[in-house]
């Protein structure tokens, strides 16, 4: 359907009605109201999963009201705007490199600008006189999005910058090899991203720890934990074991090793994230679990051997992202000799969507209401950010689900289904005839 006069119109209608789901949700809470920016309490719905319809409606309001501004401002206007984005991961880095946060979070009336050194993020409450609101509140030094934030802001911003000139290299710029990356451009460090996080320096190892923090807030964030509930796990038989292939420290096992008792779980990573979970996370976030012998750490070269065998799950999380297709190839080929004929295998990624609107027979997920873009535009902006993450910084990409039918036939795996868990998918493969 084609909108040449009234597309403004289209648009803020669907602004309006996304609003109002959202209100209404609100509304049936504890705290029956939408909480404004400087409301520093947390709210009863911060810490919960949001429904589907809830979910969807934020997803059409960011893509509308960025579609919208993108219409009616100029052209020109709304490039300058982008352009000068790069910006605002160096004001980030500021707030969290020197705990503005957790400062300001001691001195709630506020302190002068010349004191904190940055103001933004933060609210004015008088004239150089800044304070925290809810958003600045995600960035404490205790917050597990801060971890990401240090990620996002120190080594994968300075990377993006060598992208040109990586892409304008005869030899790198056709390269799929994970050592020809940006961030090797950037960092003059020979080794893949993930050798680099494992302590090939203490630099290295002090940005791993705190990008295995990170996840915990990325998977908050973009409530990768739909999967504990969206995925039929209360079905399974009791003493089905589940394995976290490249885990981390397990945020996914833990949340389901305390809603699923009746499974066994096992956590598989590099000896590093294996020790911090073993030692640190798990003794302090889920301690039944391992009084209970729920829970198997088991270090692990998803290159060199296959994960535990026989188990009746094998999940992957944010992995298949990190290698580009060879190496994804090898990877699931190992889990494929460790299954056994009824296993099943979970990728829990992002699943890329087209710009193009389709018959929605052809279309993998549900399309956003016209006039906004199929994909939802800015609403689900998320998937195609982390697309360049993985370019900059590995070599790889996030995948479509033809590619990731196409990558698991290549290592043996039929595809069995996609859940719609959300933000993310979950493709679903068993053994192959």
């Amino acid at each position: 359907m084609s909108y040449p006069h009234g597309q403004v119109s289209a648009l803020v209608a669907l602004i309006v009605s996304s609003s109002k789901t959202i209100e209404a949700h609100y509304a049936k809470s504890s705290k029956p109201y939408v909480p404004s920016l400087d409301d520093l309490a947390p709210h009863p719905l911060d810490s919960e999963l949001s429904p589907s319809e809830v979910r969807e409606a934020v997803q059409i309001l960011e893509g509308a009201c960025a579609q919208l501004c993108a219409t009616v401002a100029r052209p020109n206007h709304t490039v300058l705007n982008k352009l000068m984005q790069i910006y605002e991961p160096g004001c980030l880095q500021v707030a969290i490199t020197f705990k503005i946060p957790d400062i300001l979070l001691e001195t709630p009336q506020g302190m002068h600008i010349s004191e904190i050194a940055s103001k933004h993020l933060f609210r004015e409450v008088r004239t150089d006189v800044f304070a925290n609101n809810r958003l600045s509140l995600e960035l404490l030094s205790t917050a597990p999005l801060n971890g990401l934030a240090f990620h996002f802001t120190d080594e994968n911003n300075k990377a993006v910058t060598r992208l040109p000139d990586v892409l304008a290299d005869s030899q790198w710029g056709h390269s799929q090899s994970a050592v020809n990356t940006a961030w090797n451009k950037s960092t003059g460090f020979p080794g893949s991203l993930f050798e680099w996080f494992e302590g090939a320096t203490p630099e290295g190892a002090k940005q791993g720890a705190r990008f295995g923090l990170g996840m915990i807030g990325w998977g908050n964030a973009i409530e990768a934990g739909g999967v504990v509930t969206a995925f039929p796990w209360r079905d399974l038989p009791p003493g089905s074991t589940v394995c976290d292939v490249g885990g981390g420290i397990g945020n996914i096992t833990m949340q389901l090793a305390k809603m699923y008792p009746h499974l066994k779980l096992k956590l598989q990573d590099t000896p590093d994230r294996i020790t911090q979970a073993a030692t640190n996370v798990w003794p302090a976030e889920c301690p039944l679990a391992i009084v209970e012998d729920r829970i198997e750490f088991k270090a692990m070269d998803f290159f060199v051997e296959s994960p535990i065998k026989g188990c009746d799950i094998y999940y992957l999380k944010n992995i298949i992202h990190d290698w580009p297709a060879r190496e994804c190839i090898k990877i699931l080929s190992g889990v494929r000799n460790a299954m056994k004929s009824t296993s099943r295998v979970l990728i829990h990624e992002h699943v890329l969507q087209h710009a193009d609107r389709v018959a929605e027979i052809k279309s993998a997920f549900a399309q956003a209401p016209e006039p906004l873009l199929p994909n939802y535009g800015v609403g689900r902006i998320r998937q195609y950010s982390i697309d360049l993450d993985m370019m900059v910084m590995l070599n790889s990409k996030e995948r479509t689900l033809e590619e990731f039918t196409k990558l698991g036939g290549e290592a043996g795996l039929k595809f069995v289904k996609l859940w719609d868990v959300g933000e993310l998918g979950v493709v679903e493969f068993c053994l192959a005839a």
